[in-house]
């Protein structure tokens, strides 16, 4: 093959004339298809800048509302990689209290810790970056001074410290919270409980000595009150149909006769006679009724007129015929239903097919006594349980009637049985059913279980009885003050009774006690019947409550 440089000079112009025209258009098509390609690059960076955009935008909206989420709760964020500086969350001048519109910065909050932690909290820091294990939260708490006020401040934080990767580096975050309100609450609920052990330390004492005391005299007073509660039946069992009679007589105004005066004055005698032999034989002997099971209060502050407007379901369980027929007459004249039977089988029976508002049992039956049948019917299941019990014993000594309330009584009458007492017992009772089932007493099932199951085991009972004391004393306390309208006394008891109640978490109690006072500066002759009320559901609802969250929870 012929060299170029072996050609004509013409030629050899002419062939790289050619070539050079091959290369500029080969030139001319690369920077085509270069500016084809820079346009694509162009339009592509294009469409990842606004994609940038919107993710910025759409992490910007996501942390402004975390932001405010954080503030809404009283909480702050921070978070640092590292050899970069920490930043803090927006909340985070909420809590140390900076004017609005001023960030906090890590400086800030170290300015603002409490000079008692400020040593603590710098040493821990250290450590954290030092010693603490990596990729585990760390909890610490620390006061801080607030800028604004100078108040003292508890926060709560929790921080993790995560090791650096192939992917990200070593990063610190956490989050911080003031919980300044629950440590005052906790600190308050803490006071109650030390002053509620203090309390049962000191009636754990008393009740020492007391137990010393009663193995003493125990023998001889049951000996003595078999004896007397033996012959008050035999004595008091036909002076209650006797005295029921003349009654019932009474009320049909057959007193026209001389004969019937007679039999009257003379039925009131032995009727007196008999009560003081049987009372002057014990040295304990107290008044005719007692209304244990609803505090301490005079049966005509708990009454209210409305009760009897639907006739109340009563079942009788006596033995005696004539007191049977006598005490089913003045039952009717009081409007009641009545259902009679004759031992504490047939009651417990009775029970079980039907619904009755108040049970008048007798405590000397055959078969099953009423002492035995109101036990077996405190062991029933369902509201049967917490059928209101009237006591109806034999003599009025404190000794039978506090076995009997024990057993679960609600009330004693003692024989004979008068009109006015048997409508005040049955009242009452049906005020403390009605309270309980319609009013459904309130409590703080969350502080009543606390302020029991903290304490110890032995002391939880005598805490329950010492609460319910408490609440029935200052409550007749309120009233009383009321009516005798001592203002300052009144202030006391409603600060005793409140501290009780909240101790316990009876919230009922201590929103109508609030109401009642509120109201009672606008009309002082305000009636406390709803106070009463509520005060009477929240005692009889204590035991249920009790053996629900404490006993049952143990």
């Amino acid at each position: 093959m012929t060299k170029l440089e072996d050609l004509p000079p013409k030629e050899q112009a002419r062939i790289l004339a050619i070539r050079l025209d091959r290369a500029e258009r080969a030139q001319l098509d690369a920077e085509t298809a270069l500016e084809a390609r820079m346009r694509e690059l162009d339009s592509a960076n294009k469409r990842l800048s606004q994609s940038e955009s919107e993710l910025i935008e759409k992490l910007d909206i996501e942390s402004r509302q975390l932001l405010t989420a954080l503030s809404t709760a009283n909480m702050a964020t921070i978070y640092g990689e590292k050899e970069k500086p920490f930043s803090v969350s927006t909340g985070s001048g909420l809590l140390l209290g900076l004017p609005e519109g001023e960030e906090a910065t890590v400086e800030t909050l170290v300015n603002a810790l409490h000079p008692l932690d400020r040593d603590r909290i710098m040493r821990t820091a250290v450590e954290f970056f030092t010693e603490m294990q990596p990729g585990l939260d760390h909890r610490f708490e620390h006061r801080i001074v607030r800028y604004d006020n100078g108040a003292t401040h508890w926060l709560s934080w929790v921080i993790r410290r995560d090791p650096a990767d192939a992917k990200r580096p070593s990063a610190v975050y956490g989050t911080a919270r003031d919980i300044s309100l629950s440590r005052t609450n906790e600190r308050a609920v803490r006071s109650l409980q030390l002053k509620a052990e203090r309390r049962v330390k000191e009636l754990n004492r008393m009740s020492s000595q007391l137990s010393a005391e009663q193995q003493k005299t125990g023998a001889a007073l049951a000996a003595k009150t078999r004896f007397l509660t033996e012959m008050a039946h035999e004595i008091r069992t036909p002076l209650n149909s006797l005295s029921g009679g003349v009654e019932l007589l009474s009320d049909a105004g057959r007193t026209q006769s001389k004969d019937f005066e007679v039999v009257e004055q003379a039925t009131a005698q032995l009727v007196k006679i008999a009560s003081k032999l049987i009372e002057q034989a014990d040295l304990v002997g107290d008044s005719n009724t007692d209304f244990s099971g609803f505090g301490n209060a005079p049966a005509a502050e708990i009454l209210t007129e409305e009760l009897f407007e639907q006739a109340p379901r009563v079942l009788l369980a006596e033995d005696t015929e004539s007191n049977r027929y006598v005490i089913e007459r003045i039952l009717a004249s009081l409007g009641c239903e009545t259902l009679a039977v004759t031992n504490g089988v047939e009651a417990l029976e009775a029970l079980r097919e039907k619904t009755f508002d108040v049970v008048l049992m007798d405590v000397m039956m055959p078969i099953m006594d009423g002492e035995q049948a109101t036990q077996a019917i405190r062991a029933l299941k369902g509201p049967t349980s917490r059928t209101p019990i009237i006591g109806v014993t034999a003599h009025s000594l404190q000794a039978e009637r506090e076995r009997l309330l024990s057993a679960g009584m609600t009330a004693c009458l003692a024989k004979p049985v008068r009109r006015d007492a048997l409508e005040t017992a049955i009242r009452t009772a049906l005020i403390g059913r009605e309270a309980v089932q319609p009013l459904n007493a309130k409590f703080d099932h969350e502080l009543f279980q606390r302020a029991f199951l903290e304490l110890p085991e032995a002391y939880r009972d005598r805490m329950r009885e010492a609460a319910k004391k408490d609440i029935s004393d200052y409550g007749e306390e309120v009233l009383k003050s009321v009516k005798d309208g001592e203002d300052e006394l009144l202030s006391r008891a409603a600060h005793s009774l409140k501290g009780v109640c909240l101790n316990v978490g009876a919230i009922g109690i201590v929103e109508e006690l609030s109401r009642y006072r509120e109201t009672l500066i606008k009309d002082p002759t305000f009636s406390s019947a709803g106070l009463r009320r509520e005060i009477a559901a929240s005692l009889l609802a204590f035991d249920d409550l009790f053996h629900a969250l404490v006993s049952d929870a143990q």
